[in-house]
């Protein structure tokens, strides 16, 4: 069902996904379920359910993510889908403290027939970094080097500045998805804010088991070498594009450590990061602060 209703899937793919997405998943095995039509063996559609660990201050919260939704070509109207939607909510209901997706525009109103509830929306913020070719065509050739790297200075100078307002002063240095580190900083991590689980395990298995590609990690260390936070990230084009991040303490770390991934992308002559979010109010915050802007 993957490997022809999924874009990108062979059988060998859809396979690793099954066994390392679902089946050795640390929060607990996957749940799926499938849709038959009439007397038919074969099965015509499948929804999916991720375990996951969320934590609340000392409380811990069993929850499903609801994935990889399929339906053959002969069945893709409404009905089926609202019927496995409607199925994997009540499944979800009645096994996880919590089931929650990231629906795209046409899912969401089924998940909504479903009983499922709006509470928010994943936004794109984005940076430049280096201007590149984008001034290009609107500036005469023989001043484009002269424009570039007068506009990448400043946007140099720009982030030093909001580095002195905004400490501590970080670094990002590549490390493993088993750097004991990541275990020290979820540990440390703030009270009072629903978070799904961060440790090393749960990274690797998010974003290190062949699922996706080419997911890397790099921690933000201060000038004493103590570590505070870490960003997943992975190259799109040019763009570094940012899986996730976490910072130790209070949610006020989001600037910092983002301001020094954002040195560490233009280092590597990365034109620009994306990060998607939706959460708490003050890390949005942050996320402007440092001149990440929403895209939509």
């Amino acid at each position: 069902m993957w490997v022809a209703n999924l874009g990108g899937y062979n059988p060998d793919s859809a396979t690793a996904k099954l066994r390392n997405g679902y089946m050795n998943n640390p929060a607990g095995e996957g749940l799926a379920a499938v849709l038959y039509a009439g007397n038919d063996t074969a099965i015509s559609g499948v929804q999916c359910l991720h375990p996951r660990v969320f934590h609340l201050g000392d409380r811990q919260l069993s929850a499903a993510g609801i994935a990889d939704f399929a339906v053959s070509s002969d069945h893709r109207t409404l009905g089926p889908a609202l019927m496995l939607m409607r199925n994997v909510a009540t499944l979800g209901s009645e096994r996880f403290d919590l089931v929650y997706g990231l629906p795209n525009a046409k899912a969401a109103a089924v998940c909504s027939r479903a009983g499922l509830v709006k509470v928010g929306e994943s936004l794109r913020y984005a940076k430049l970094l280096r201007v590149g070719s984008r001034l290009d065509e609107h500036i005469p050739g023989w001043m484009r080097g002269f424009v570039q790297a007068a506009a990448n200075a400043a946007l140099r100078l720009s982030d030093i500045g909001r580095v002195l307002i905004m400490r501590p002063a970080l670094r990002c240095v590549p490390t493993r998805w088993d750097d004991p580190a990541i275990n020290t900083i979820w540990s440390n991590r703030p009270d009072g804010i629903l978070l799904a689980e961060r440790t090393s395990r749960m990274l690797a298995w998010r974003f290190d088991s062949g699922v996706t590609d080419g997911w890397q990690i790099c921690k933000a260390v201060d000038a004493r070498g103590q570590t505070f936070g870490y960003v997943v990230w992975r190259l799109q084009g040019d763009v570094a594009e940012v899986g996730d991040f976490f910072c130790s303490h209070d949610l006020h770390g989001t600037g910092p450590l983002m301001l020094a991934f954002a040195a560490f992308a233009r280092g590597s002559r990365f034109s620009s990061l994306s990060v998607e979010f939706f959460g708490a109010p003050e890390v949005v915050r942050q996320l402007h602060r440092v001149g990440l802007a929403c895209r939509g």
